[in-house]
Formats: structure tokens, sequence, C-alpha cells
């Protein structure tokens, strides 16, 4: 017998499998499809690991079992190989990050490779390639158009080591999660995604996928971190001014007794100038700055603190509260402003007590003590009775919290919002190795001045609510704004109003409209009467049809026929924004998503001061609307910018990219004027390309499309999706949000890209720790495969234990593996086949039918389930006991090697072969074993004879006995109360009644 060579059989069967493309997709749709997706590497300058193919190996079985059950299996692979790692090694070896890619990739797919996976590699991709990135650009610039990508220049978290920006989902415990850097908070210029848009999708929507791990649901939504509160105004005594401060526990408002505010705040920012003690807040201001968040926030640190010499006055008490400059408070968190209750929170506690500031209880726990605070055991936090608090005493904090709300909100003391602890997405990156943002900065764009058009709507005036507020605000800038009276607000006639405005402004390209309420449909009319193009469209909380939120009004029914030429309208503006009331109190959701959706665009969802924007003096949201000119896109066609070719590629360490520098590239003409404009110089973070690669699979080489629509209809979405928990908060959600915005401009038929999720437990290093160059104790997946195979690692790796569980390499268990394929072998090579005629067969070997059925059953569910180290030991246990056998029948032989098939693919293939089947050509049906069917277990065959019954007294077991499988309720009945065990139990009792559970179990009731 020839010894077992998995050299010589794993290259000859990887050479055969890519030579006739065995695992090339069918675009043939008659099909049931599975899709079976990996999370694409970072094709990193050390290569894999043995710990990196475990995910690899997992789907790769999956995959394989799919296509024998009749499936169409998609399985592609490709390259998230943009940012900071490749930059890195490539700044350390001195190569370019794209010789540095490339070098990279072939080293990845060579040793996947070895493994013998089912990639088809017709469908690679790679996230650093321009005809991939150029659809990651064109999404970017589809968000730019709708609202959802914006500049801000507020202080973001900045790693010094690697000197770039990084978003709040790049930090482990304050610390940059590529470099372990203690992060600074650094104001700089960025580019930010609007991802707190969709928060409540993309929480809501969790209930839509009930085959994701709860685990990982559970911290997306801690990491969403909706919270219900209330921002609470109170006025700064001697200023005409107020602050505001976010809560969720207004109900101890009573026991407030100061007020706090982060040094790097907004308030602080705003008011130092008015602080009386304005010197020592500066100073301490600037100490803070150097502080990291980490050391601000830690636990058992001596709080620190500046009274600003200013007081707010509590509007519930009339007490004044002092208010001071802490570190303890993060301006990232709420309005960045704390109201101080010492008695009912334990940091405001600690604060009191270094201030010397007076604490009050207003709740009292169930230990019923009602003495003053002077203790932190005594700080009362998450339940209670309110005592001392006016209308609410006597009422549990809940009740409290709701009453006090509505109390504060008709005050007009404060407005209830919802908050998130998810902030936006910090897009850019100070960095080369990444996609270029297709956005050009014309100043000649940015200094134009417009025409502004206030139109108001029903039953008010160009000179009510936040409309003057805006027409100064925007003259200060040198626009010119306008805000006339239409005629008759009471009973309106949208053609009339829309011929006023016609014939007595003046309208041209420079020309924004703004139309709030019915004032956007008389837009529209406008709009379809002009001849000439405007800048801009902007419909604010606008009627788009005559049915309301909260009542009808039949005037506004009645103000036009609700006919419009959406095809002109579209035609005569440059481009539209839709603004919205996040409550809906007028207009209903559906309305503005329409009509949006009538002009390409999306809604932004804002809560304004006013409801539906109405009877408020002000209105910022309107405002922010305009922070975007002089911002230029990079036309459609101009597509994809590529990242120019450099020699200097280092960080410059000053906020600034090192495209900055390369002047030829940065200097362009601006396609909106003509004039010279500047080229965007930040790029995109890392996780923008891996954020929709999943689609890009399905139609990789489309170049007119992100993806081809009736292809996405038909693969998506993904049907199984395995990787990392550690992506829970940073993957999972970006692609969650980047996959929702494609469903809402239309580019996708779904609203959530994954069905399945699978998290993989890591592999960890023998010593226990983490696989790391670090600890020196990485173990390269090539010096196992050649000395042990490939089918030998991919058996050990699934045998390790519960898939979703880390669990400690061991080469020495890796032997147990091999030395179950050699005895496959040896058994293949020595048993005897005959013939046999299926179930019922008298030649079959007593046990035998009845082994391989129940093993067919469990290693089929246990695919299906991800157990695939259960799926293996019942495999062990089905050779185990026909290796004690001279003959088997073959049909057992060839069930036995289909199930085995996914795991030891290359053993496998070899052993059907060498029962007589062909294998030239392995495209052809009957010719490879991935081409044959899976096995159906017969349902007969895998009930137990015998079981134990469990008997029960009243619920505890008492007896055990073994049963006929299929006995009856009566006999079992009989069997429970013949039991000399029972009869003791039963002895002078009643019996109520038997309860029956057919195969498990009798209970006894007495």
């Amino acid at each position: 017998m020839e010894k077992y060579n998995h050299q010589k059989i794993e290259a000859k069967w990887q050479k055969k499998w890519n030579k006739e493309k065995l695992y090339k997709t069918s675009g043939n749709k008659d099909k049931p499809k599975y899709y079976v997706l990996d999370m694409f590497p970072y094709p990193s300058g050390s290569g894999l690991h043995v710990g990196h193919p475990k995910g690899y190996i997992a789907t790769d079985i999956f995959a394989r079992a799919k296509m024998m059950q009749g499936y169409n299996v998609l399985h592609p692979m490709g390259w998230d190989a943009f940012g900071l790692p490749t930059e890195n090694y490539a700044m350390q070896n001195k190569i370019h990050p794209c010789a540095a890619t490339e070098k990279n990739i072939a080293t990845f797919k060579r040793q996947l490779g070895l493994l013998g996976f089912t990639y088809d590699w017709d469908r690679e991709i790679n996230t650093t390639d321009p005809e991939y990135y150029k659809w990651t650009q064109w999404t970017f610039l589809k968000m730019f158009e709708r609202g959802l990508a914006y500049e801000s220049y507020e202080p973001i978290n900045w790693c010094p080591k690697c000197q770039t920006g990084l978003s709040n989902e790049d930090l482990e415990d304050g610390k940059c999660e590529r470099c372990d850097s203690v992060v600074e908070k650094k104001p700089m210029r960025q580019w930010l995604l609007k991802i707190t848009d969709y928060a409540d999708r993309l929480l809501s929507d969790l209930e839509k996928l009930p085959a994701w791990e709860e685990s990982i649901k559970e911290m997306q939504r801690n990491w969403i971190g909706r919270k219900e509160g209330i921002n609470i105004d109170y006025k700064i005594e001697g200023l005409d001014s107020k602050l505001s401060v976010f809560t969720t526990r207004p109900d101890t408002n009573f026991g407030a007794t100061f007020i706090v505010a982060a040094p790097d705040s907004v308030f602080t920012a705003e008011k130092i100038g008015s602080f009386p003690n304005q010197a020592e807040v500066k100073k301490y201001v600037e100490a803070a700055r150097h502080k990291t968040e980490l050391e601000r926030i830690s636990e058992g640190r001596k709080k620190t603190g500046v009274f600003t010499g200013l007081n707010a006055i509590n509007n519930l008490t009339g007490r004044k509260m002092p208010i001071y400059i802490s570190d303890f408070i993060l301006a990232s968190v709420g309005t960045g402003v704390v109201v101080g209750v010492p008695g009912h929170d334990l940091r405001d506690f600690e604060f009191a007590q270094a201030m010397g500031l007076e604490i009050i209880r207003v709740v009292v726990g169930a230990d019923g003590d009602t003495s003053p605070i002077t203790k932190k055991e005594q700080v009362q936090e998450e339940a209670g009775t309110m005592i001392n608090s006016g209308l609410l005493d006597g009422m549990n904090i809940h009740d409290a919290t709701r009453k006090i709300m509505d109390h504060i909100e008709t005050k007009d003391w404060g407005k209830k919002i919802v908050s998130y602890k998810i902030k936006d997405w910090v897009f850019s990156r100070q960095r080369y190795w990444g996609e270029p943002i297709p956005i050009i900065h014309c100043q000649a764009c940015k200094n134009k001045k417009y025409n502004f058009i206030f139109i108001h709507g029903y039953g008010s005036s160009g000179k009510e609510g936040w409309r003057p507020w805006l027409k100064r605000e925007l003259e200060g800038r040198g626009h010119k704004a306008y805000s006339p009276d239409l005629p008759n607000s009471l009973k309106p006639n949208v053609d009339e109003q829309a011929d006023f405005i016609i014939k007595n402004v003046e309208l041209g390209e420079d020309t924004i409209l703004i139309g709030g309420s019915l004032g956007g449909v008389v837009i529209m009319r406008i709009l379809e009467k002009i001849k000439i193009k405007i800048a801009k469209a902007v419909f604010i909380d606008s009627v788009f049809k005559p049915e309301f939120a909260d009542h009808d009004r039949p005037d506004v029914a009645a103000a036009c026929d609700w006919k419009f030429n959406f095809k002109k309208i579209s035609q005569a503006s440059s481009s539209f924004v839709v603004l919205a009331d996040s409550d809906f109190p007028v207009i209903k959701k559906e309305h503005s998503e329409e009509l949006a959706k009538k002009f390409n665009t999306s809604v932004t969802y804002v809560k304004p001061n006013g409801q539906h924007f109405s009877k408020s003096a002000t209105e910022p949201e309107i405002l922010k609307i305009f922070g975007n000119l002089g911002i230029v896109i990079v036309p459609y066609e101009d597509l994809p910018l590529k990242l120019p070719e450099v020699k200097n590629y280092q960080p410059t360490g000053t906020g600034e990219s090192p495209l900055a520098n390369i002047k030829e590239w940065v200097n362009t003409k601006c396609p909106q004027c003509g004039g010279r404009a500047l080229r965007e110089t930040n790029t995109m973070p890392q996780w923008a390309g891996s954020s929709w690669y999943y689609l890009r699979y399905i139609d990789p080489k489309n170049k007119t499309a992100l993806v081809d629509k009736d292809k996405e209809k038909y693969w998506s979405p993904v049907d199984f999706y395995v990787g990392g928990a550690e992506h829970a908060t940073r993957h999972l959600i970006y692609a969650r949000f980047w996959h929702k915005f494609l469903f809402d401009i239309g580019a996708v038929n779904y609203d959530e890209p994954f069905t399945r999720l699978q998290h993989v437990g890591l592999i960890l290093a023998e010593d226990g720790r983490k696989m790391s160059k670090r600890w020196n104790n990485v173990i390269n997946p090539d010096e196992i495969v050649e000395k042990y195979g490939a089918d030998a690692m991919r058996i050990y790796e699934m045998f390790m234990g519960p898939f979703s569980q880390p669990c400690a390499w061991s080469t020495k268990s890796l032997i147990g593996g091999r030395r179950f394929l050699e005895k496959i072998w040896h058994f293949y090579h020595q048993v005897k086949l005959f013939d046999c005629g299926g179930v019922g067969c008298d030649k079959a070997p007593t046990g035998l039918p009845q082994l391989m059925h129940k093993t067919i059953k469990k290693v089929t569910e246990d695919i299906e389930n991800f157990h695939y180290n259960t799926a293996i030991s019942q495999m062990m246990i089905f050779m185990n006991f026909a290796s004690q056998l001279d003959s088997v029948p073959r049909g057992a032989l060839e069930n036995f090697l289909k199930i085995l098939a996914p795991f030891a693919p290359h053993l496998t293939e070899e052993l059907w072969s060498g029962l007589g089947h062909p294998s030239a050509k392995l495209g052809t049906s009957k010719q490879s074993i991935f081409k044959e069917e899976w096995p159906k277990y017969n349902p007969e065959l895998v009930k137990d004879e015998t079981i134990n019954l469990v008997i029960q007294i009243n619920g505890k077991v008492r007896d055990t006995v073994e049963v006929f499988a299929d006995i009856s309720e009566k006999e079992a009945r009989e069997f429970a109360l013949d039991s000399e065990k029972i009869k003791k139990w039963l002895d002078g009792k009643e019996i109520k009644k038997v309860i029956f559970v057919k195969g498990k179990l009798v209970n006894v009731v007495i």
C-alpha cells in the first residue's frame, strides 16, 4: 500500500481545480443561491499565521457542503489593502505602499492557495484598484449631495505616532487600536459622515436580524447608545444668555447645586471672555489640553476644577448654581456641560466634596435613609422615591422623570431630545495611502454672493419666525436676502403666489429659494414655470401632499391641484435640499422621503428650535445648509480620482496629508466656475472600501454601476458572514450604514447586507497569548502544511473546540487530526467493498447502516450550525467502527467520503477518483466529488432502538429505566408506576396526573 503523501495529493488536486475552474460561480439563476462570505483580509507584510485561516476554513467547509446540496454558491475573496498598516510597513522597509501591497497580496494569495479554498478568483477585488475605489468615491459624492458628508473644524482624536485623525471606533480604551498610542484631542479640518442620521434605523433594524449572535447585536446597541432625555436651559446671572445641559435624570433637578463645563466645550470657548475669573480659567483650560481623555476620566482620580465667577439659575428652585470648569467632563458627551446633583450621582458627589459645594437629598432609597448625604455609600442613583422635590414628592424616580420633562417643556425651560453615544464618522485621514476624497475647494465659488429668497407658508409672513434672523445672518456675509409677504396667506393659491414671486423678484442662476411648509409647494410651482436654472432649492419641512400628521388643513388642500412636473422641476435647479423635523409633528415622514426621492436627494432630519420650524426666532440648522459654498464635487465622469504617484509619502505631522505637497496634483481648475482651485488633500479611512466590498463581488467588472441591480437582487443579501467579533462596533456598523444609504438612493434592493453572522474565536499561541511578532510566538501555516498537510490543518482547526470560543494552538494535538486522515487512508486501501441493495441489505454489517445514517444526519446538522468539532467527532466514531470491519458496502464508503469532503477536500477527491470516478474533467457532473449530491439520511435508521426513560416525581428525577424508543404513553406509565424506586415515593400519596414526553420522560405529579 502506498503511503499517504499529502504533498503530492494536495498539489495535484489544487492544480486540477484551478485548471478546470471547479469553483467558478455560475451565472445561472435557476438554482437557489447561497452567498458565503469571509471578512476579507488586510494583507500585512508578515503574511498569514495559523490563526488567520480559521474562519476561511469554516466558510470553505460550509460553501462546499452547500455546493453539494444543490445551491449556486458565491464564495469570493479579495483584499482590504488601503490604510495605515501597509503605509507603516512600507516606511519601515523603505518601499512604496503600492509595491508593498502587491508583494503582500501575492504572499497571502499563495498561502490561501495552499489550503485549497473554493474561491472564485475571477471575482477577486482589491480596494486599492482605481476601478474599485471609483465607486467608493461615487458613493461619497452621493452622500455629500444629500448632506451626509460634511466638513468640520472640531477637535478630533489625533494619534501622535500615526500622525492622523481617528474616529471613536478606531480607539480601544482611549488608545489608537493600530499602534497603542494614547490619543490627543486636536482641532483640525475633517470630513465626517452623518451616521447619526441613521442611528435609529441601525438600532431598530437589529430586530430584522434574528440569525445574528445576540452578543454582537448588544454590542451595537451599546455603541449606538440611544438615550432619551432633555436639554434644560439655565439662565446665566448677569449675562443676557443661557446655557444648555443634557440630562436623562431631570427628576433630581430639585437637588441641583452647581454646573460643570468641560474645558474644551463650546460653552467654555464662547463664554471664556465673560468669566470674572478668566485668568484662572485660561490657566486651567491650558493644563487640561495636555491631558488625555483617559487620564481625565480615570476612576479614583481626584476631581479638580475652577470657578468661573458666574452663576446659573435653577428654574425649579430659584437657587443660584456656581458654574465651574472641570476636566472630568468631556466635550463629546451631551452638550459638554453637566448639571451637578451631588446627592444622586457619584462623580458629582466627589466633585462637590472636593470643591466644598452643597449636597441636597431629593431621593430616598429602600433603606428609608433621609439623613444628610456625607458618604458615597449614601448616594442613591438608580432607584427610590422623591422627597424635597415639590410637585414630584412621593413619586418613584421613573414616573417623576416623565412628569418633570413635561413640566419643563410646558414652562419652555427645555426641550426633550434623543441623544446618542455614537458620533458622526470621522472620514478623513492625514495620510497618503487611502482613497482620494473627490472634492475641490474653490475660493471664487466660496466668495460668490447669492440672492436668497424666503417663501413663507400658510398663515405666515415674510417677517415672522426665523426669516428675519436668517436674513440678517446672510446679509452679514455679503449675500442678498429677500423675504416678501405672499398674497392671501390664509386663503392661499399656490399659482398666484408663484406668479407673485416670478413677477416681483429677480430670479437667476445665483438664486437660492428657501420655502417652509406650503412655501415648498410654491417653490415647485416656480420651478415649473421659469426658463432659467437657479442655484439651489431648499425645502424646510415642506408640504408634499395635502395630508398631515396632526389635523386636516382644508385651505392648504385647496391651494393647488397637487399635480407637478417633477422632471421639469428637477431641471430648473442645480441642487435640492430637503430638511425635515425629526419629530414629524405636521409633515409625515413618508412624504418628506418621497419629496427627496423626486429630486434624487435624501432627507436631512433635525430637531428645530420650533415645532415644524415655525414660531422660532432662530433656526441654526437652516444656516448650516449653506456652509458648503465653495466646496465643489469632482464631476462623476472624471472618477476615479486617482492617487498620484509620489516618492515621499511620509506623514507631515502638521495635520496636512502628504498630498498637500504635490502642487501639480493639488492645483486644479474648478469644474463649476473654471477658476483656480485646490483638490482636497485628506484621504479616506481604511473602513471606506470595506464598507461595501461584498456588493462588488457580485459584479466585479461592471464599469457603469457599483453593482447591477438584477444581479444584486439575486445574490443579496449575504446569506452567511463570518469574521471577528472585534468588528462589531467598527466594520459591521459602517457597512450597515453604507448599505442603508445605498438602499435609500435605489442602488441596492435590500436594506440590510448580512442575513446571518458568525464570529470567529481567536486561535492563541501555544503560550496562551495572542500571536504576535512582538512575543515571537507566531506559527507560520506554510510550515504546518508542508509537514502535516492542508487537510490535517483544516481538520485540526475545526476540531479544536466550539468555533466562536478562543483556544490555544498545539502542534502536538494537530498530530491527532493527521492520524485520523491516515486512518481513513489505510481503511480505504485495506477494506473490501461490495455492492449492497441499500436499506434492508442483509449483507451490511450489523449496526453499520444505523451509524452511517446517524453520522450523515449529525454532520449535516452540525455543518449548518457551525458545530464542526462535533461533526468531526462523529466521523471519527464512524471510522473507528468501520475500521474494525473487513468489508463494507461501497455506498457506505462513498457516503462517508462525501460528508468528509468539505473538511478534507484533497484526500477525499483522491480517494473518490480511486473508486473509479473519472477525474480528467472536473467540471463534468459525477466526476469531482464536489459535483456529487449530498447524501440524505433515512429517518427510520437514525432512531435509537432503546432510550433511557427519565421518571420524575413532581419534576425531580427519581429513577431512569431503559425502554424501547417507540414506547407508548400507556406502556411508559406502567413502567414508571411499577418501578420499585418510584413506589416508595407514591406510598400513601394521591396521583394527580401523569405527564408523558415521548422519547424523554414521565413526570408523576402527587
